[in-house]
């Protein structure tokens, strides 16, 4: 990759605050590669965004770019697609439509969501994740073009230490839960229709790692893992996720609106927390600083460093059993970067 490119893709981090890692992205229209002189194809918060030029004049497609008013306006067989730098709504024939990334100048050069204007302009967009090729496809029957299904230009990206707000969709008590039993619970979006790259809808799978009531001087304990994530539209990818909490001190919120991990007094993000019977029945969430499940380390100085925690919270009682609650909001942890695209 040029070293200009990685220039551009590192300011457009900063200055957006919204792009994931940049991929070498191949464009063809009915089986003819797109040839790009300066700017490239990239991926920006889950999409592919492709310089304004080129692409769509390649499909036959006039393209005018308003200065003053920073609107760009495509036309090809009858077909109006209008959107303005920054807006997250265009018109297509006169009607709205939303955005999930809008237009945006990057080093000089206008980039417009590609699935988006190419179907809008009558187009079909394929997806080639092997050699990361996008097929436009405009139906004039070209020798040699690639066919390929309509599929959404999706990428998803999650960052180590990135921590995804999840809601718990079962029931998980000491007293009739097991370790090994397995569970699900939903990320938490707000008012967004994401959260970060994860749509609404995704969920999170995990299994529980360890948990009993309370033993003598030992706490209850409930120690869950995350396994995999799960999209509505059936498709999964693995996840090494532990436990966290979502309280302040725990996490702190990136550029991206992303929670992220804090880091503790030895420079490093909690290795693990765990429910621990003090206080309510949902227990408390303390720090243990050990990357393995609670069962499989020396179990005395977990419950030592544990203890440690609380000896200071008057409300810290210590309680026989923990429940967890459907709706019970935590954090999950990323411990290694998760990529996968449709």
């Amino acid at each position: 990759m040029k070293s200009s490119m990685k220039v551009g893709i590192a300011a457009l981090a900063i200055a957006t605050a919204a792009m994931s890692t940049a991929q070498r992205i191949q464009v063809q229209v009915d089986g003819t590669p797109v040839r790009f002189a300066n700017s490239q194809p990239q991926y920006i918060n889950g999409r592919v965004l492709v310089p304004l030029r080129g692409v769509f004049e390649q499909m036959g497609a006039t393209v005018d770019w308003d200065q003053r008013t920073r609107m760009v306006t495509a036309h090809r067989n009858g077909s109006d697609v209008q959107l303005r730098i920054g807006d997250r709504v265009a018109s297509v024939n006169g009607s709205t439509m939303n955005l999930d990334v809008p237009a945006m100048v990057v080093n000089g050069s206008t980039m417009v969501p590609i699935r988006f204007v190419s179907e809008a302009l009558g187009a079909q967009v394929g997806w080639m994740e092997a050699t990361h090729l996008v097929s436009i496809n405009t139906g004039i029957g070209t020798t040699g073009s690639v066919t390929t299904p309509p599929r959404n230009l999706r990428r998803i990206l999650v960052r180590q230490d990135e921590i995804i707000p999840v809601t718990l969709d079962h029931t998980i008590s000491t007293y009739d839960s097991h370790k090994g039993d397995t569970f699900t619970a939903t990320v938490r979006t707000g008012d967004s229709d994401t959260y970060g790259d994860l749509p609404a809808g995704t969920k999170v799978e995990g299994h529980i790692a360890a948990i009993h009531n309370r033993r003598n001087d030992q706490p209850a304990i409930i120690d869950l893992a995350f396994d995999r994530m799960r999209f509505t539209n059936g498709r999964s990818v693995k996840l090494d996720g532990t436990l966290t909490s979502l309280e302040a001190n725990a996490v702190t919120r990136n550029s991206n609106g992303v929670l992220v991990a804090r880091n503790n007094t030895n420079g490093k993000a909690d290795q693990r927390m765990v429910y621990a019977g003090y206080g309510a029945g949902a227990g408390l969430l303390v720090g243990v600083l050990t990357k393995k499940p609670l069962e499989t380390t020396i179990l005395g100085g977990a419950i030592g460093y544990i203890l440690g925690q609380v000896k200071h919270d008057q409300n810290a009682k210590q309680t026989d059993s923990i429940t967890l609650n459907p709706g019970t909001e935590m954090g999950v942890k990323v411990n290694r970067d998760v990529a996968v695209s449709w």
